[in-house]
Order: C-alpha cells, then sequence, then structure tokens
C-alpha cells in the first residue's frame, strides 16, 4: 500500500491571477509564469519546473517563483533540488510559510523527522496563519517522542527501526527479506534505489495512529516502509510478500517521482509479490466489477475493503498486460518519462504503443 498523504496547500496568489496576462515572448516572466501555472494545473510538472526556473532567473528575488519550482521539484521527485528550491524560498521570503510545510513534509519523507519539526517550527513563527502547520507539528512531535525510544537494526540497503529488544529477531529477518527483495526485484526492472531506505515497525494501534490509513492496509510507503508487525513472526510468507509489495513502492519513487497513477504503482508491486498475480486473478474471478483505470489514477484509501480487493487485482492485471505487451523494460521506461515530467498518457503511447484510452478498454474486457 503506497500511502500518499499530504495536506491541502494553495499555491501563492500568482498562480490564479498569471491567466490575466497576453501571450508574451519567453524572455517575458509573465509569460513564463502564465505557462508554470497551466503546467502546474495540468501536472506536467517537467514543464512547470522549467518554466519557474526561467522566470526565476529574470526575476531572481521573487520567493515564491522558487516556491513553485519547489512543487513541480517535489512532485517528480527530485528531492534534492526540491530543497534547494524551497530554501531559496524561504531565504528570499522567510514569511512563505507555504514553502516552509513543503520543504518540512519533504525532509519528514526522507526520514529527518526532527529536522522537518524544526523547519515548521521556524515557518509557524514567521507565518502563525499557514494552514496545515500546527497539525503537523502536533503529529510529528508525537511521532517523534515514539522514535526516540526504539533500536535499529541495519543492512546493506536498509534500517529497520523496532520499539524493544522482543521485536530484535523479527527487524533482522525483515532486513533479510528486504536485502533479497532488492535483488530479486532489482534484476527483474533493473533499478536498485542508491540510498538506504528506513522500515518502521508499529503495533497495530501505533500504525493506525501515525498513518491513519483505513484498516485494510497491511502496510504503508512514504518515503519510509512502515509495518503494523502483530503476529509477524507467525505468518513469515505474509511479511515477505508486504515487504516485497512495499519495496517496489520505493522502486517506483526512483524512477517516476510521486505522479506515478496509482494502478501502475500499486498494480508494479502485486506484480512483484510472491504468488501476487495468483492472488489477483482469484480476486477477480469472484466479483465481476471493473473499475475504470482512470477512477484508480489517485489513490485507493477512501475505497472499501472489498473494492479495494478488487482494485489492487485488476491494478495488477493491467500492468501484466503491459509487460505482456512490451516487456518490463518499457514500463520502467515509462516511468523514467515520468520522473522526467511527461504526461502520463502521451508517455504511455510512446512506450506501450497503444492509446492509454485504448488499452483501458483492452483490460476491461478481459
Amino acid at each position: 500500500m503506497c500511502m500518499v498523504r499530504f495536506g491541502s496547500v494553495a499555491l501563492c496568489v500568482f498562480l490564479c491571477s498569471a491567466a490575466a496576462f497576453a501571450q508574451r515572448p519567453s524572455t517575458d516572466p509573465r509569460a513564463l509564469i502564465e505557462s508554470g501555472s497551466t503546467a502546474l494545473k495540468e501536472e506536467r510538472f517537467g514543464d512547470a519546473l522549467d518554466a519557474f526556473a526561467a522566470a526565476s532567473k529574470l526575476l531572481p528575488r521573487d520567493g515564491s517563483l522558487c516556491f513553485a519550482a519547489g512543487v513541480a521539484a517535489f512532485r517528480l521527485g527530485r528531492n534534492s533540488e526540491a530543497e534547494d528550491w524551497f530554501e531559496r524560498a524561504l531565504k528570499l521570503d522567510p514569511s512563505l510559510g507555504e514553502a516552509g510545510l513543503w520543504l518540512g513534509e519533504l525532509q519528514y519523507r526522507q526520514g529527518r523527522l526532527k529536522e522537518a519539526i524544526a523547519t515548521l517550527e521556524e515557518a509557524q513563527k514567521r507565518s502563525p496563519s499557514t494552514e496545515g502547520i500546527q497539525e503537523r507539528l502536533r503529529e510529528w512531535r508525537k511521532e517523534t517522542q515514539l522514535q526516540d525510544r526504539f533500536y535499529e537494526s541495519r543492512g546493506a540497503h536498509f534500517s529497520v527501526l523496532f520499539e524493544g529488544p522482543a521485536d530484535e529477531m523479527l527487524a533482522r529477518r525483515i532486513v533479510e527479506h528486504l536485502e533479497a527483495a532488492y535483488w530479486r526485484i532489482g534484476s527483474a526492472l533493473t533499478a536498485y534505489p542508491p540510498n538506504p531506505i528506513t522500515v518502521v515497525l508499529y503495533t497495530t494501534e501505533q500504525f493506525q495512529d501515525i498513518t491513519r490509513m483505513p484498516a485494510w492496509a497491511g502496510a504503508a510507503y512514504d518515503g519510509r516502509i512502515r509495518v503494523p508487525i502483530r503476529g509477524a513472526l507467525d505468518q513469515s510468507e505474509r511479511l515477505e510478500r508486504v515487504l516485497g509489495h512495499e519495496y517496489v513502492h520505493a522502486v517506483v519513487a526512483m524512477l517516476g517521482g510521486r505522479n506515478v497513477p496509482t494502478w501502475v504503482n500499486e498494480g508494479l508491486a502485486v506484480v512483484f509479490e510472491n504468488g501476487g498475480l495468483a492472488d489477483a486473478d482469484k480476486v477477480l474471478q469472484r466479483f465481476s466489477t471493473r473499475p475504470p483505470l482512470k477512477v484508480l489514477e489517485h489513490g485507493f484509501s477512501g475505497l472499501s475493503d472489498a473494492q479495494a480487493s478488487v482494485a489492487y487485482a485488476f491494478s495488477a492485471r493491467a500492468v501484466r498486460r503491459m509487460i505482456d505487451l512490451r516487456g518490463a523494460p518499457a514500463v520502467v521506461m515509462l516511468l523514467q518519462d515520468m520522473g522526467r515530467g511527461a504526461e502520463f498518457s502521451s508517455a504511455f503511447q510512446q512506450r506501450i504503443f497503444m492509446r492509454y484510452e485504448d488499452f483501458e478498454a483492452l483490460v476491461a474486457r478481459q
């Protein structure tokens, strides 16, 4: 389960007013702002980043342009670049509370929890009315109080945080499972995340409190893998599947950023679970419902248990069909295109050699 949870954040006023300007040459910052604003709204984040970066060169003292560029870079998964833009925005205009909120969110998703709290505390001082800061601070302070007493077990590519010595054996088992998944999935997709990935183990109650995920969620990924561990040692096969599923989300984030349609992300994760496709077929045999892929583009968290089962299963079937048509390398290239800012339907047609709408109709008939 890929956890995507981010408060509603309004961009600066200039995004709303930019449409009032007429088309100008690209050396006109107003035209660049208009172009970037349109690209953001249409989720063409590569074009948005290019436009706002160019506008920022022409208006180097405008912090709101740096903030907008940071938002685009964030959605592309370019974390270092986004962090630089947000920091520039705050340096130019310390009262830009939105920039502080997004910077804190970026740091949080990288596991830099205390740094994220410090960022939000500073943003709150300078812009106390910014919506969302107080709620996030409350959540993150509670989380850091919990994690301050955690232990850690390290592997070559993973770091597992756990609450007490009683969970040490489980933490080691999780490192072993994930290291195996790193090589198995990496070999299939020719993709290996270069930075260590943090895994946090929770009780069921802690998991629900921290992630706010639906009751059917078996784990979550938001830059870190979060796993509820009740009975995990007695359910080794299920644990291995859950870990492999969440690890795929880390690979997808590395390749495609944060704008990959949910059905692609979750479908890939199910495909690379041990036994995931077989279970997906069983689900689809029990249910006749086939939700449109477009409906499955923006998250499953609002679905019921039964609806979620169908959504995951149908997503897996669609991804399997993509792989059957063009091979796993084509799916990887599609993700990479999105990481560079391409619009999904255009990238899909280029890599799968079929219009997205036609593919949707094809898998719906299966």
